[in-house]
């Protein structure tokens, strides 16, 4: 089947990974319009087309995936005049879908399943219907670095909203008392803001610990690539994450005494540091890997088309 995939900024790289494990691992043939870029800079197939191009591409395709809800400007019509209930999945993940449910619940996205979000409870509670597929990352491109000598590093990576002391102030506060506790030749702290997404990725690869976040109460690409790089990876996972992922093994604190601490006894045991880390890798590779993942999504679409039968 032919699928057209469009968004407009692809949120976390997703809708690029979908397109290529569908093609790689499926019998579907996949093309992804995006729109636009920011400074993350993933990978793109066709990006900003003209109208004709838009037209030819919705003509072509039997099937549509929406990365997120798309403006006026963005040839949204021309996209919009494929949806139909047995043949449109529409992603609902990110801050988007976290402040404007409506949006993804009404119209004429009213019964066209949603995915992306089964797993984060801020966004589940208020979108359905909602499909439990997980956020895939294609590991075999990612950059490798084996070679972790020197201080333990510990890195803070994300978008400014992670940044603010709401959502995960108490990191800060514990790298205020490690500079106070280690000297710099014992303990780097690495924050990694503006950065390309994979000039994130190669500087993630050679760090011991990650944080992640604290406030959304679920783990999404940062945390992955945390535990893809072999490091204990701080999170918060509430109660509905744990439900979905019990064995995800991700550093659920939330007080600055305890995230120091748990930090500290990493910092002073290596093996600790590396059983952690080792198990957060097998558990990324086994869910996240692009060739698992890419299943979820491959059954749902069929669900979807099997509409067409039940009418």
């Amino acid at each position: 089947m032919n699928i057209l995939i469009a968004t407009t900024f692809d949120n976390g790289g997703q809708m690029i990974a979908l397109s290529k494990a569908l093609n790689k691992y499926t019998d579907h043939n996949a093309r992804l319009i995006t729109f636009k870029q920011s400074y993350l800079d993933y990978e793109t197939d066709v990006f900003d087309p003209s109208l004709n191009t838009v037209k030819e591409m919705v003509d072509d395709s039997d099937f549509l995936i929406l990365g997120e809800i798309l403006a006026s400007s963005m040839q949204a019509n021309e996209i919009y005049r494929m949806v139909r209930q047995d043949n449109t999945i529409l992603r609902a993940g990110g801050s988007i879908a976290r402040q404007y449910p409506y949006a993804y619940t009404t119209g004429i996205f009213k019964n066209v399943i949603k995915t992306g979000a089964y797993h984060d409870w801020s966004i589940f509670s208020k979108i359905n219907p909602m499909a439990n597929t997980v956020n895939m990352c294609h590991f075999d491109e990612w950059p490798r670095n084996d070679s972790k000598n020197g201080p333990v590093k510990v890195v803070f990576s994300g978008t400014a909203l992670k940044h603010t002391d709401k959502h995960s102030g108490a990191f800060k506060l514990v790298w205020d008392e490690l500079q106070l506790i280690y000297a710099p030749e014992e303990v780097e702290l690495v924050n990694i803001s503006g950065e390309s997404w994979k000039n994130t990725l190669a500087i993630k690869s050679s760090c011991h610990i990650c944080y992640d976040q604290l406030a959304i109460g679920t783990y999404a690409n940062s945390a992955i690539e945390g535990m893809f790089y072999n490091m204990p990876t701080f999170c918060y996972a509430n109660g509905w994450t744990k439900s979905m992922h019990p064995d995800v093994p991700v550093i659920s604190k939330l007080s600055v005494e305890d995230i120091l601490n748990a930090t500290m006894s990493l910092i002073e045991n290596r093996d600790l540091m590396n059983e952690i880390g080792n198990a957060g890798n097998k558990y990324v590779m086994q869910v996240h890997d692009a060739k698992h993942a890419v299943k979820r999504w491959d059954g749902l679409i069929d669900q979807v088309c099997e509409m067409r039968v039940i009418k």
